[in-house]
């Protein structure tokens, strides 16, 4: 019966305690893709869908803060060198960076920066902006968990589609001889896996 004073005063603090452990949030894993061995393609329907022109981006990184308790507190930053488009033609892939298209001298990057995540059945949603040739448009980014190896080294696969009319994107290019030649559905497909991000020093 002694004791019984003490688990009185006890009790409250470790009420307290249990309370304030909800809001305690798991330090996020700083990762970034391992572009070695990850690809982003895209594909695009030419001559009114009777074929596709198929291409990948050479340089792009990915950055992600994610809490693996709590994945509404995980984030995602994207950017992609538009000038490393390569679609495997040397003059296609020039005329792709004029211009006529991508315009890379002028807008040089495409950047998808998510503001919040959202659990899904099958991985997650990263909700988002994508900035891409001079337009800043919402975006859904569907991504899944392939797999992983360690603390780190997580894999991630993403299928989605960006709507060329959204971004401006050959909205005034013109075929010498067919109309509506380029589709406006273009389906993206990028597989990532990560390892640990390196943090910059601040300088002193």
């Amino acid at each position: 019966m002694k004791t019984l004073p003490l688990l009185k005063n006890t009790l409250p603090l470790l009420v307290l305690f249990l309370f304030l452990s909800g809001f305690i949030q798991t330090d996020p894993l700083k990762l970034t893709a391992e572009t070695n061995h990850s690809t982003l393609m895209f594909s695009v329907p030419i001559s009114n869908g009777i074929t596709r022109v198929v291409g990948k981006f050479n340089e792009f990184t990915i950055n992600m803060d994610y809490v693996e308790d709590d994945i509404t507190q995980s984030s995602i930053i994207a950017t992609i060198k538009a000038e490393s488009l390569d679609t495997g033609i040397d003059g296609r892939d020039e005329h792709l960076r004029s211009s006529d298209f991508f315009e890379t001298e002028t807008y040089p990057e495409i950047i998808f920066t998510s503001t919040s995540i959202r659990k899904t059945e099958d991985g997650m949603i990263a909700i988002g902006t994508l900035d891409f040739h001079g337009v800043s448009k919402a975006m859904e980014i569907p991504l899944v968990m392939t797999g992983r190896d360690g603390t780190n080294t997580l894999g991630f696969s993403a299928r989605f589609i960006i709507k060329r009319s959204d971004f401006n994107l050959a909205s005034d290019f013109k075929h010498t001889s067919m109309e509506n030649f380029i589709g406006d559905d273009i389906e993206v497909s990028l597989d990532f896996w990560t390892k640990k991000r390196k943090e910059k020093k601040s300088s002193e």
